[in-house]
């Protein structure tokens, strides 16, 4: 289905495609085959993942099987991607965790949980609304910056969240680093021996199997081994907290509850926990994409994890996002179409709808031991001192972003970082750099006068500015040029011409184009004519639209470097160039030096 609405200058379109109708095409039995194993082994690892990242969002475990069951099945029919897996991801539950605390919510009760599905179905419509119109690059206005800061401080956060489970006793329900760890280190005595067991054995289980081979399910060994134990030697009765009573099945149906007031403080944290999703997410797909050699559509996969969203808003769910350990799974073991992720989540639905019971001794700490095996690798500050040494602006953003963590709410930190990146990006176009131009005898090329130590010629100013120039940085352009000229007058130079480069310039907007109208009268003002080469067929006609034709002679503005000295040599005054010049800036000068000048004066 496609709809197109046109308004004037502006072209709107979206459409929505189906693409599981073309999954079947010259599918055969290996094809099948491949996918049922990888669609088994992934649920393998899924059922502890989910109900372990559950409680990362703030919600009971169980609920992190309602969003792998459904957003699963849900994205892997509107999606591109044959190994992106859409479900319960760590660094997404944490930032959804972090919104709601904004709103002094208490995590896993029923308003919690309420608010948490209307921050899904606001995440989803995000997502969806970004797929359908085809705004998919809006993400790029995430810088990798920023992502790296934030990954190396969710991760943290993460991890610290957890030894509440861990050692046993209940610690601020925060995403502030520095308040969990006071809090952490304030209540160390309390620690429960059993607990802190389970969960040291949880961890090593996952651990020694990822050695052994990084197929075997490990957190699913974790959680049979350490349910057993639980079970057998009664260690609930020891303070050992479990997971309890799991209800079986999907809850019913439920629209979130529309709460204009508290929605309104919600959209923030709902945008970036979209678009932080949404980077996971492309990334994700677009890598296993290229490494299989497959086509993918980006804005079709947001299309599939919007919907996933909205479908998993209504049955009290969390946000959900791309997995890269799971899909990674996928990839590694080739499946052919997203039917795998259909036969994963399905797996997961028939755990939720037949085995549910069977978690009740689950100890908590075995999920966060699941938790600590995902993310202590993501713990990466020296991804940040790398940053640094490539480019100073984008380690300090970087770690900036990190160490917001520590006292602010996961989504506004990554907000800053965001703020903090654009911000430094147009703060360097502000000041955009603009060169002197002369020839280089040596080269025959034109290069930068200052820099190289080369004359220029006394009659032609040849400058350079190389950015676009729009409302940000115009005035600065006029006041660098305007100052080179009125320097150089002062100084008696015989400045006939400002030759201005406009190779550089890609885009110039309305405030640009006024003011390069506007210098160009003021250095005429001066006595002296200003002259363009170069200018793009896009920028000239706004130019145009500036009074640019009205200001400048048509026989001053040149389409290419040579042409336009070439043509402005012979308006210079050539006397000056025989008698008193001291140099041979261009070949021109040659044809009106006396030989005997031309002997007597270093060619530079």
């Amino acid at each position: 289905m496609k709809a197109q609405k046109d308004v004037p200058g502006i072209e709107i379109s979206f459409s929505i495609n189906f693409p599981f109708v073309s999954w079947f095409k010259d599918y055969n039995k290996e094809a099948f085959i491949r996918d049922l194993i990888a669609g088994a082994t992934v649920a393998a690892v899924y059922v502890p993942q989910a109900m372990a990242y559950a409680l990362l969002a703030g919600m009971p475990p169980i609920h992190g099987l309602y969003v792998a069951f459904i957003a699963t099945i849900v994205a892997s029919l509107f999606g591109s991607s044959r190994f992106l897996n859409t479900g319960p991801v760590a660094m997404t539950c944490l930032l959804s965790a972090s919104v709601l605390y904004g709103l002094n919510l208490e995590p896993q009760t029923e308003t919690w949980i309420k608010y948490m599905a209307l921050l899904t179905l606001m995440v989803g419509l995000i997502r969806l609304t970004v797929g359908l119109f085809k705004l998919g690059f809006i993400v790029d206005l995430i810088s990798n910056s920023v992502v790296v800061g934030f990954t190396a401080a969710g991760a943290l956060v993460i991890a610290l969240s957890q030894f509440g489970h861990l050692f046993g006793y209940k610690i601020t329900s925060s995403t502030h680093i520095f308040d969990v760890i006071v809090d952490l280190i304030s209540k160390i005595e309390m620690t429960n021996p059993y607990t802190l067991g389970i969960g040291i054995l949880a961890y090593a289980i996952i651990w020694i199997s990822k050695k052994i081979n990084p197929y075997i399910p490990g957190a699913l060994l974790a959680v049979i081994v350490t349910s057993f134990l639980v079970y057998q030697f009664k260690l609930y009765n020891f303070g050992v907290a479990i997971v309890g009573d799991v209800p079986q099945g999907l809850p019913s149906p439920e629209a979130p509850p529309f709460d204009f007031a508290t929605m309104s403080k919600m959209w923030g944290g709902a945008f970036v926990v979209a678009f932080f999703g949404l980077i996971e997410a492309v990334a994700i797909a677009k890598t296993l994409a290229i490494r299989a050699g497959d086509k993918w559509d980006p804005n079709q996969e947001l299309i599939g994890q919007g919907l996933a969203n909205i479908a998993v808003s209504f049955f009290k769910g969390f946000p959900a996002g791309g997995s890269f350990s799971r899909s990674s799974l996928n990839f590694a073991l080739h499946s052919k179409t997203p039917l795998a992720s259909i036969i994963s989540g399905a797996l997961v639905g028939f755990t939720l709808f037949a085995l549910a019971p069977a978690f009740y001794y689950l100890p908590k700490a075995t999920l966060a031991a699941i938790v600590l095996s995902a993310v202590i690798g993501l713990i990466r500050p020296q991804d940040i001192i790398k940053l640094y040494r490539i480019n100073k602006v984008d380690g300090v953003v970087a770690a900036l972003t990190f160490g917001s963590v520590f006292f602010m709410d996961l989504w506004v930190a990554i907000t800053l970082g965001v703020v903090l990146s654009l911000g430094a990006f147009v703060y360097k176009t502000m000041y955009p750099r603009i060169v002197i131009l002369t020839r280089d005898p040596a080269t025959k090329t034109f290069v930068n006068a200052e820099k190289k130590g080369l004359p220029e010629c006394p009659q032609i100013m040849y400058i350079r500015p190389n950015m676009s120039i729009y409302f940000g940085n115009a005035q600065y352009v006029y006041d660098f040029i305007y100052s080179k000229v009125e320097e150089s007058l002062f100084y008696g130079r015989p400045l006939r011409f400002v030759l201005i480069d406009m190779e550089a310039v890609n885009y110039i907007d309305a405030t640009g184009a006024e003011t390069v109208v506007r210098l160009t009268k003021d250095i005429q003002k001066l006595g002296v004519k200003v002259a363009f080469a170069n200018i793009g067929c896009d920028v000239y006609p706004i130019l145009e639209n500036a009074g640019f034709d009205s200001i400048v002679e048509t026989e001053l503005v040149f389409n290419a470097k040579g042409e336009s000295i070439t043509k402005l040599f012979e308006k210079l005054d050539h006397n000056y160039c025989a008698r008193t010049c001291k140099y041979v800036v261009f070949e021109e000068c040659k044809t009106v030096k006396p030989k005997e000048k031309l002997q007597a004066l270093a060619t530079v």
